[in-house]
């Protein structure tokens, strides 16, 4: 920890440079053809590489395509949940806790609170379907609906009895969602338990990834973009304006 602080208060920070080019409409960016960066902190040869390839043609030597997943995150613990809601709420960790300890103890409607793990046990897997019910209302009424309807898989990513200590993922309970009940912060806090509850369920992400490679007057430009196969988990998300998969 003490060799990583020294290396922080040591770091000086340095201007760097990027090559981008379009071509039909797409986008490339230089890439160094040895090490792969495309970061220059040499702003002369960044200035020789627009000069040597402006006005001149490309010629695309290659294109790759990739399938891949993205797996839904892990369900919370105390610390997650705590840098999730700073991160998009802007609340305090002692904040945060303080709203859980309300839905915890008040309203009855999320797991207990205090718990370092992200995982559940075996016993509990068989209570999910209760759970989903009842946080059937408002704007979870649809997801909880696609996921009872497709049905779901529970794997070692969140039933795991040597993962869990003293206390399970914090997770709802079976306890009817009465949203009416909550002020907005506790709803706030509501929200991104039952979401991530919800994600974990969910399937993985799916896109097919393509790279193209392009050579112009021997230097190297790339350009990767991606085509959405299932939303997965990240459906979940679609009407969020913040994201935790970032």
């Amino acid at each position: 920890i003490v060799a990583r602080e020294n290396e922080i208060k040591k770091f000086v920070p340095k201007d760097y440079w990027t090559v981008s080019a379009n071509f039909s409409g797409f986008n490339v960016l230089w890439q160094d053809r040895k090490t792969g960066q495309t970061r220059l902190f040499d702003k002369a040869q960044a200035d020789a590489i627009v000069s040597k390839v402006s006005g001149q043609e490309g010629t695309v030597t290659e294109v790759s395509k990739d399938s891949k997943k993205e797996l839904p995150p892990l369900a919370y613990d105390l610390t997650e949940l705590q840098r999730d809601a700073n991160r998009k709420y802007g609340y305090s960790a002692k904040k945060t806790l303080q709203l859980m300890q309300s839905l915890y103890e008040h309203h009855k409607m999320v797991t207990y609170p205090r718990t370092d793990s992200r995982y559940i046990t075996d016993d509990i897997v068989p209570t999910l379907p209760e759970r989903l019910k009842a946080i059937s209302a408002g704007p979870y009424r649809k997801p909880v609906q696609n996921i009872i309807r497709t049905g779901f898989k529970v794997t070692k990513r969140l039933a795991d009895n040597s993962k869990v200590t003293d206390h399970h993922a914090i997770i709802p309970t079976e306890q009817y969602a009465d949203l009416s009940a909550l002020n907005s912060d506790e709803r706030h806090i509501y929200d991104l338990i039952v979401k991530r509850f919800l994600a974990v369920l969910s399937p993985a992400f799916e896109y097919e990834q393509t790279t193209v490679k392009v050579d112009v007057s021997g230097e190297l430009f790339t350009a990767r973009g991606r085509v959405i196969q299932a939303q997965g988990w990240k459906s979940i998300y679609e009407d969020d304006t913040w994201d935790d998969s970032d």
